[in-house]
Order: C-alpha cells, then structure tokens, then sequence
C-alpha cells in the first residue's frame, strides 16, 4: 500500500472511531464475543488481504499487491512454505475455498470502479501442489449491471475485495463505495468454473447507515456446515443464517462489534464456531496480525 493511502486510511480511522464509539445500535452484541491477538503474522506478509483455512488445519494469506505469493502458516505465525502463482498480483484481494479444496484467489479489486475484466484465478489445494510455481485456470468477467467506466460516484459500487465458495457457484460482495453512501453490499454471482462470464446481481444485504469506512465488507467466508455467512469490516463482523443460495438478505443478521480498529482484510472459519482475521500492517506500527474470535451466541434479526 502506497504511504499516502495509508496515510488515509490512519486518518480515516481516527474519524470513524470518534464517530462510531457512542453511536452502537442497542440491538448490536457487545457480551459473549471477544477478540483474540494470537500472533504476528511472517514478515513476508506485509499486507495480508484475503485468508483460508485449509483442510489440514493451516492458515493461507497473500499480499495486496507485490509478488504473486502465497503464503501458509499456522496459529502461532509461523510461516510453513510459500507457493508463487505465475500471474502477477494485481488487485488480489481475497481467497475462498469449496468442499473439494479447490482455492479461489479473487484478483478484483477495483477502488475505482473502472475496470472492464476482472479475474478469479482457480487452483487445486495448494498442499497437494508439489511445484514451487503454478499456473492457474482463470475465471474471466465483468459486473452485468455496469454501464459506465469509471461508475458514478452514486453508482460506484463495483468495488470488491470478498467472496465465497458455495455449491457450484461463487458469491461476490461488494465493497461499496456510493457517495452519497446507501450502507448497501451488493452480492453477486458467478459460476465457480473457468470461463468468461457476466456476474449477475443477485443480492444485496443493508450493513448500516455508515460512516462507510465502518461497512465496507472487506472479507467473507462460509461455515463448513454452510449454515452461517461472515461478513467482515475494520471494525465488524456481520454474521448471516436462516438464508438460501443467493437470498442472503432474507436470513437472520448480528452484527458483532469487535471494539478494536485496524485494516481487517480476510475472515476465516475454524469449525462452524470460531473465526480467525487478519489484518494489513500500517507503517509498521498498527496492525500485521492474527486474530481469534469465537461464536457463542445464535443469529437474530438486526433491527
């Protein structure tokens, strides 16, 4: 990340807090959730972006931006081994498994809303990848509903940094960035096999009324027994049940203030009831973490 984004983003997260800290929906859980520092995560990951638990316990991250690396370590931080894919980390900005480890590397970040073809490169379980470098198959689209390059400051909501695997088909949710702000995550879809394709909209799920900084979604991730959707933002977790493919929207919805700020880019389940975040390091003085949260109580609706 360039200095005077994150420069921003310091800035941005010092109003967000003086905005947010008075102002907790009464129906928002505070008790029974705490968040958990495990670990600093390997130096090679400076600004850790997407996150996946993989079948043998073992946590994969990549950089947003640099060498087209990932990354795998375990709950302490320790790094286990990298695998370098041989298409260049531009926007990548989030991973997504299914149940046949297939990994998902969602290389769509798009802060200007201006991009015509974004990419989802596809891989086998990387711990069954023997090779230090791997080509991968690629998933090609744009956004069905997009009509104008960059999109307008109401419409700018083509931005995504998650998504997630479920059933034959891959989720996408937006990272909105509409001026005036509308609080809305758009969600799209898209077939989970190579390919050129349109991503057509499907959903879209009310976050809250902003500061926006506090409901961008910046990570996702499914429960393995795929009853619960988690959403991430800096300083959230929204968490989503009770839903149908592609109906997020009319399932039950909490939402869990972490009580803690920093640039949270990747989610991850552990089990259907604990989650595991990272966050990207800012100017070596907040952040480059691992985190651990555990679920203890049901969803409910968010009024």
């Amino acid at each position: 990340m360039k200095l005077s984004c994150v420069v921003s983003f310091i800035c941005l997260s010092l109003c967000a807090f003086a905005q947010t800290r008075n102002t907790i929906s009464p129906n928002e859980s505070h008790k029974g959730y705490e968040l958990f520092e495990l670990a600093t995560l390997p130096k090679h990951v400076k600004e850790a972006s997407g996150l996946a638990m993989s079948r043998s316990n073992f946590l994969w991250t990549h950089n947003d931006g640099g060498p087209p690396m990932l990354f795998c370590f375990d709950t302490l931080g320790n790094l286990q081994r990298s695998l370098q894919l041989n298409h260049p980390n531009a926007g990548w900005e989030s991973l997504a498994t299914d149940k046949d480890g297939m990994m998902y590397i969602g290389a769509f970040g798009n802060n200007k809303n201006d991009k015509r073809e974004l990419k989802i490169y596809v891989i086998p379980d990387p711990e069954t990848i023997t090779a230090r470098v791997i080509t991968a198959e690629i998933i090609r689209y744009k956004y069905s509903d997009q009509r104008a390059y960059p999109a307008s400051d109401e419409g700018k909501n083509f931005d995504m940094d998650a998504f997630i695997a479920m059933d034959d088909a891959l989720y996408l949710f937006s990272k909105n960035r509409t001026r005036p702000f509308t609080g809305y995550t758009r969600v799209y879809k898209l077939p989970k096999r190579p390919g050129t394709y349109e991503a057509q909209v499907v959903d879209s799920i009310y976050l809250g009324e902003g500061p926006m900084i506090d409901c961008w979604v910046t990570g996702a991730d499914l429960s393995p027994d795929g009853k619960t959707l988690a959403l991430l933002s800096h300083q959230y977790i929204w968490l989503i049940a009770d839903f149908t493919p592609g109906n997020f929207s009319g399932g039950t919805l909490q939402r869990i203030a972490l009580n803690h700020f920093s640039h949270k880019a990747g989610i991850t389940f552990s089990g259907n009831n604990r989650l595991y975040i990272v966050d990207e390091r800012e100017l070596d003085l907040i952040g480059g973490k691992l985190y651990r949260i555990d679920l203890k109580k049901p969803c409910r609706k968010l009024q």
